[in-house]
């Protein structure tokens, strides 16, 4: 009898076994590109951090080196890391603003409602170029719709038409109405989570003579924290790593006003080839996403899951 039981227990280890090394075989092309196009490039710009390479000769070892540049001889270091935190400052709270907004509105039930959500949404399946270009014809100071629009403002007011992109006071500003285009992508989150919310709520609210506003502020968006929340955490890692539009409307311009973190870092590592101090400022971008987004998720705590308990 205890032989049996062995031989059971032998069979099973022997089947779970081989279930292991055919699971292992099946995800082994995924361990395999994410060991050879993941970790191993992520371990070997911290190695490439702590030496001085051209991609032309061999890595020279000169350790914090290239972080004690960066943090003490080089201006540019923090004039794009002051960019990139007045983009995160303004653009993340607008981004927000911008999606709840037209949640909002298109959360009713009326005809043709599907067009307007698909017709704002669209910006978002453009290519990132295409939609900075299209901009670029847009904000033109003299000759581009939106001062075309303003001009009677302009005159009223007896003022110069504004320069936008080309205003080292403006430019990052242009940049952060651009971006609002594409509002469409969190207000997708955002629209999913409204229609998740009980109706017998707003019922409720309405018999007990609760308006359109109160019910926003009381029922709304205290059960949309949840998205707000995720929009909140992901517009911040995104707007650290803000690039193409100023690549492509400003060039980092006027007067290094959107010459942008993840800007100063693509020009050491293809116009300079300072190899070294471009994968140390890769890893300090970590580091920084990385306290802040820790802090930003102390902000947990006001965010309402419906179902938990109180």
């Amino acid at each position: 009898m205890a032989q049996k039981e062995v031989k059971k227990t032998d069979t099973v280890t022997a089947l779970k076994k081989r279930e292991n090394r055919i699971g292992y075989l099946f995800a082994s092309p995924w361990l395999l590109g994410f060991f050879l196009l993941g970790a191993f490039p992520i371990l070997m710009s911290l190695y490439i951090s702590f030496t001085n390479y051209n991609m032309l000769s061999a890595p020279n070892w000169i350790g914090l080196e290239n972080y004690r540049i960066l943090f003490f001889n080089d201006d540019l270091f923090w004039k794009s890391l002051y960019n990139t935190m007045y983009h995160v400052a303004i653009a993340v709270p607008l981004g927000i603003v911008a999606g709840l907004t037209l949640a909002l509105l298109l959360n009713n039930k009326i005809r043709g409602m599907s067009l307007y959500r698909t017709m704002f949404y669209l910006p978002n399946v453009v290519s990132i170029v295409a939609m900075a270009l299209l901009w670029i014809w847009l904000f033109q100071p003299n000759f581009g719709l939106i001062n075309e629009i303003l001009s009677p403002l302009y005159k009223l007011f007896d003022m110069e038409p504004l320069g936008w992109y080309l205003d080292p006071k403006l430019s990052k500003l242009t940049l952060i109405l651009m971006g609002l285009w594409t509002a469409g992508g969190s207000m997708i989150i955002y629209l999913a989570q409204m229609q998740d919310i009980p109706v017998s709520l707003y019922e409720s609210a309405e018999v007990d003579g609760a308006g359109w506003w109160t019910q926003t502020f009381k029922i709304t968006l205290p059960l949309m924290t949840p998205s707000i929340f995720f929009n909140f955490i992901m517009g911040i890692i995104g707007g650290f790593q803000v690039f193409t539009q100023a690549y492509i409307v400003t060039g980092g311009g006027p007067s290094r006003s959107t010459y942008y973190y993840a800007y100063y870092l693509f020009d050491k590592m293809m116009v300079d080839r300072a190899m070294g101090q471009a994968s140390a400022m890769a890893w300090i971008l970590l580091f920084i996403v990385l306290i802040v987004t820790v802090f930003a998720l102390r902000m947990n705590k006001y965010v309402f899951y419906m179902g938990e308990e109180t």
